[in-house]
């Protein structure tokens, strides 16, 4: 039995597509853990300096203050800052909500 040049040429080349190709899925996937990972931590960012925002406040005018927990509020700040990422805008509920604090 003889192996010609053709097939081992091809054999070459559909090895090379199917290791492209498994490395592209592998680079996505990458991206995308990259990307959640970012933005859990941003949205814990936001959550502390939140908390720290409304402790300075309270002890600034001597008023007690109602907290969420940090936790809940970075799960807020993921989905906000997630849409944001995908959509290029805010969510409805957050621009609703923005509306809201801007009338007063």
């Amino acid at each position: 039995m003889e192996i010609d040049i053709a097939t081992i040429v091809t054999s070459a080349a559909v090895g090379a597509v199917v290791a492209a190709g498994i490395n592209l899925i592998g680079q996505m996937l990458e991206r995308r853990a990259r990307r959640k990972e970012m933005l859990v931590a941003k949205a814990i960012e936001l959550a502390i300096h939140r908390t720290d925002m409304i402790l300075h406040l309270s002890k600034e005018t001597g008023r007690g203050a109602e907290m969420i927990d940090s936790a809940v509020n970075a799960v807020g700040y993921y989905k906000l800052l997630d849409h944001l990422w995908r959509k290029g805008k805010l969510d409805p509920e957050t621009e609703m909500n923005q509306e809201e604090s801007r009338r007063g």
